[in-house]
């Protein structure tokens, strides 16, 4: 199958590949310290510029090797405190966080029977992209709400969570396209990343049968939605 396959590359990929990417990195940064003064100003960018090269490689990497473990972790549910999930996460991008100024506000969210380290990553995930893909000059600010969904027609009871934004946002037809994997709207020169965030996040939730959608203006922020159905386990 594809998931096994992707496995397969991914293990082979984080083992196998990593270690002359670390022998390139190593050597290239020995160069460019010690010959220093010996290099022209095109050798140094030059060398820089393959530092970079492998950085971002070794970042492909780690997301990939995520990717494939999302979609093959043994899925095992335990009743989670989400305000836990989400302290754990506001922890984690501190640095980011301090530095852009940002401001994460949440309603109190539910005890949910979720995968907890992957709705560590979900939240992770989007919570990042906002600071990420803030407007220069203003401080970014999220607001997370959970509502209690009652079943109708077709669809199962659940929450939906809603991640909002006032950052760059993009334009709504693009929608689809961002949880594909490696998918950038943006340069990657204007913003770091590996294109495979949302896709994690799409895995996720479908992992929780669970779905995730977004609505946005370019320049007005965006809004994210994660609705998960009671979980019959």
């Amino acid at each position: 199958s594809t998931n096994k396959e992707l496995a397969s590359f991914s293990y082979v990929a984080s083992h196998d590949l990593k270690e002359p990417l670390r022998k390139i990195q190593m050597f290239s940064s020995r160069i460019l310290e010690r010959e220093n003064a010996k290099l022209s100003n095109e050798g140094k960018a030059d060398f820089t510029r393959i530092v970079a090269s492998v950085q971002r490689l070794q970042d492909l990497l780690d997301a990939l090797l995520e990717f494939s473990q999302t979609s093959n972790a043994e899925i095992i549910f335990e009743a989670t405190d989400l305000n836990g999930i989400l302290e754990q996460v506001q922890n984690d991008l501190k640095d980011v966080i301090e530095e852009k100024k940002a401001v994460v506000e949440s309603e109190t969210l539910p005890i949910l029977p979720v995968v907890p380290i992957q709705f560590r990553q979900l939240f992770s995930n989007i919570i990042g992209n906002a600071i990420k893909y803030s407007k220069a000059g203003v401080a970014p600010r999220i607001k997370i709400e959970a509502h209690r969904i009652a079943a109708m027609e077709k669809k199962e009871a659940g929450w939906q969570f809603s991640f909002s934004d006032n950052g760059i946002g993009f334009e709504q037809e693009y929608e689809p396209k961002i949880y594909q994997l490696f998918q950038r709207l943006h340069s990657k020169s204007e913003y770091s990343g590996t294109g495979m965030g949302l896709a994690i996040c799409k895995k996720i939730v479908l992992n929780h049968h669970g779905t995730i959608s977004a609505t946005s203006k370019l320049g007005e922020g965006a809004t994210f939605f994660v609705f998960i159905p009671d979980n019959k386990i």
